[in-house]
């Protein structure tokens, strides 16, 4: 469980960059909103060469700490400072303040999350503590989410101050300054890391040909960036559909702990059906779920309060999963991937899927927003009967079709638990073979 805990204050410092700042920074301080959308989508594409960098030399890490601990220490400073920077903005502000910052923000983030998943995936060998693990992380992720919600609104039930966007924006940036050293300083400190591998020697191309050609982590990759690129669709214009298509600014962060409280409850009970029929098709259920209550968005108009709450509630049952799900499967991946290999290189494996996540969210931002714009959606006109049926269409479509392509390529996917169970014993003939022709040839020198 211990574990799970720097997930949580990472949330504190990532979530509300596609949740609060299109809205508060284009809104409140006065940048064109296409502009946000494209500076929030460079700030993401900067990792093209800091994830794949930092995975590489994550895995070549020696130091009597281990080879991933310093890396999550010296992210959580980064991310710290450059996620309260973000969160309170003080005018005036330009392009270059929200690009800077943000880039900053991302790298912190880098540093810490991709020697961090790379860890999980090696604490165990069992299929489904892996899962189990996940789904710890993943809980912690969640809470992350709510107090993003739920701590400004409460706030601004005792003390006035909190309520609105930006004034949340303030506290989560406090939150993040302290839970970020603090939670993962808990973490380093309990937390061992598994016994020293062998320093991997493969090239980083030649890293990124092997896992190009790995079938199963291809499709696994493609399913989840799918997946990903529909939920980042949906939380690039959240803020916006839910103040001018619903109506509902002032209620959208009790609404999103009603998401997000059903991402919670449901978790366990996906990690159950999970050890029970499999990982893959658990994750596929929740897939098509998606598909079926993503297009009832259409159903609803101005003031439909509790309609909103009910599909975004079952929005949130449907969302529980994927994440947990695909990082156990990943693991799953990284290990066939080693034992064929005779390297553990999971810090690359997780390097490209950091950065395949990094660059859909930043499609998200980068096509979303502006293609909004170009529709001719302002959020400082008064929006119409017109402006509110453009924002629903964009909220909705575009992630329904990335989440039933997604479906497609996840039910491809071929490691299941008798087969990983096969590939093992495979790999263990194999290797007692060699032991044994390496005896043989000690002994008869």
């Amino acid at each position: 469980m211990l574990f799970g805990l720097p997930e949580y204050a990472v949330y504190l410092g990532s979530i509300p960059v596609g949740l609060y700042l299109p809205l508060v920074y284009s809104k409140d301080l006065g940048l064109e909103l296409a502009d946000v959308g494209l500076i929030l989508m460079l700030a993401r594409i900067s990792d093209v060469v800091t994830d794949p960098l930092i995975g590489f030399l994550s895995d070549r890490t020696k130091t009597r700490f281990g080879r991933r601990k310093p890396w999550l220490a010296g992210g959580a400073g980064l991310m710290m400072v450059s996620a309260y920077q973000l969160f309170n903005p003080v005018p005036p502000i330009d392009n270059w303040y929200l690009l800077s910052w943000s880039v900053l923000l991302w790298l912190g983030w880098t540093m810490i999350n991709i020697p961090y998943y790379a860890w999980g995936a090696e604490l165990s060998d069992d299929y489904n503590e892996r899962t189990r693990i996940t789904g710890w992380r993943q809980a912690f992720g969640f809470l992350g989410n709510v107090s993003v919600l739920a701590v400004p609104v409460i706030a601004g039930q005792i003390t006035g101050y909190g309520s609105l966007p930006r004034e949340g924006l303030t506290i989560i940036g406090s939150m993040a300054l302290v839970a970020l050293p603090a939670l993962i300083a808990i973490t380093l400190w309990r937390i061992p890391e598994r016994e020293a591998y062998p320093q991997p020697k493969t090239p980083l191309l030649k890293n990124a040909r092997v896992m190009l050609k790995n079938g199963s982590f291809m499709l696994l990759f493609i399913g989840f960036m799918l997946m990903s690129l529909g939920t980042g669709w949906g939380g690039a214009t959240f803020m916006l559909y839910a103040t001018y298509a619903i109506e509902a600014e002032a209620y959208t962060q009790a609404i999103l702990l009603g998401f997000y409280g059903a991402n919670i409850i449901a978790l366990p009970f996906w990690v159950a059906v999970a050890e029970r029929i499999g990982k893959k098709t658990t994750w596929v259920v929740g897939g098509i779920l998606f598909v079926i209550v993503t297009p009832c968005f259409l159903l609803l108009g101005p003031g439909d309060l509790w309609g909103f709450f009910i599909v975004l509630a079952f929005y949130g049952i449907a969302g529980g999963n994927f994440g947990a799900l695909s990082m156990s499967m990943k693991a799953d991946v990284i290990e066939v991937a080693a034992r064929r290999s005779g390297e553990n290189i999971a810090g690359a494996y997780i390097a490209v899927w950091s950065l395949g996540q990094k660059m859909v969210a930043a499609l998200a931002l980068g096509l979303a927003l502006p293609f909004l714009q170009y529709l001719g959606f302002d959020p400082n006109v008064q929006s119409d009967a017109e402006q509110q049926r453009i924002l629903s269409l964009v909220y909705v479509l575009p992630p329904w079709l990335f989440y039933a392509v997604a479906v497609y390529f996840i039910w491809r996917y071929p490691i299941t638990a008798s087969r990983l169970a096969r590939i093992r014993a495979a790999f263990d003939r194999r290797d007692a073979r060699r032991a044994g022709t390496a005896r043989q040839v000690a002994a008869s020198s």
